[in-house]
């Protein structure tokens, strides 16, 4: 029987198959690359955290399922920037090395300490050709990511939440620099009476909203804020909970500053955002000419 050349073909095309899946079928599977955890607590049960990082320390704690800063000073923290810290507990590398010869790891003065719970982790340098970073945790030096590193906040004010009033706090009085407002049955009225037909109920309302989600653009320590800022006056914040909040007015030329006094944390706003919320006339002129 003489095999045609399309025959021919059709045979080597299905040896070659043939050759290929058995192939795929028998060769050696490459074992899996071996991932080592730096620690296995979970982030769940934590309860106290603290970074060490430009001999500065910042210490926070978790109270009623909410983080707080402690140290160097007392306010609530933003739970989310928190979150990115507390994800090396999941962390896992593929290297890892004795502890030991600390200064070939840039380990022998960490750049940054940080211990969450009963798990200390010391953030060295990096590896010249895979850029990871060199970190210890326990009894061995790891690589990871440089990410975990950068989720260390530069100073205090990072970890702090950029909004004025924190979960909990509901203003009820606001003791201002030329009058008062005050919720009364619901509603809001402004003493002394000044302003009436703009200073409506609605506006009001408008102007206390602006308040409860006023972010500010930057966060600042009381020590951060320099000659430029000069002191005009002060506010206070009556809540629901009857606590109170004292506002220093702090002004340059282009931003003001409300420096919470209790806490020492300064929230920063531009000049004109500023000058709205301390004074619901000028935010209520403001959306007028709009």
């Amino acid at each position: 029987m003489i095999m045609t050349h399309h025959a021919r073909l059709n045979l080597i095309m299905t040896a070659t198959i043939i050759i290929l899946i058995m192939f795929v079928y028998f060769r050696p599977q490459s074992p899996e690359a071996t991932e080592y955890p730096l620690a296995n607590e979970p982030a769940e049960a934590v309860r106290d955290l603290r970074i060490v990082k430009q001999q500065q320390e910042i210490v926070l704690k978790r109270q009623d399922g909410q983080w707080h800063l402690i140290k160097p000073v007392q306010i609530r923290a933003d739970d989310d920037k928190v979150g990115k810290i507390l994800e090396i507990l999941q962390a896992r590398s593929q290297q890892r090395f004795a502890k030991a010869g600390l200064n070939r790891f840039g380990l022998e003065h960490p750049h940054a300490q940080l211990t969450i719970g009963d798990t200390h982790f010391d953030f060295g340098g990096f590896a010249p050709t895979t850029h990871q970073q060199y970190v210890a945790a326990g009894d061995h030096i790891y690589l990871l990511a440089p990410r975990y590193a950068l989720a260390l906040p530069r100073n205090a004010s990072d970890l702090v939440n950029h909004r004025m009033f924190v979960a909990g706090e509901i203003p009820v009085k606001f003791k201002l620099l030329h009058g008062e407002v005050e919720s009364h049955d619901g509603s809001w009225r402004v003493t002394p009476q000044h302003a009436t037909e703009t200073l409506n109920a609605e506006t009001l309302k408008h102007w206390i909203e602006m308040w409860q989600s006023a972010r500010a653009v930057e966060l600042k320590m009381a020590a951060e804020l320099g000659s430029d800022f000069a002191e005009t006056g002060l506010i206070t914040i009556d809540l629901q909970d009857e606590t109170e909040i004292s506002l220093r007015i702090l002004q340059n030329q282009s931003s003001i500053v409300l420096l919470r006094v209790q806490e020492g944390i300064g929230y920063q706003f531009p000049l004109e955002a500023g000058r709205q919320l301390l004074d619901p006339s000028v935010f209520s002129a403001a959306n007028s000419a709009r």
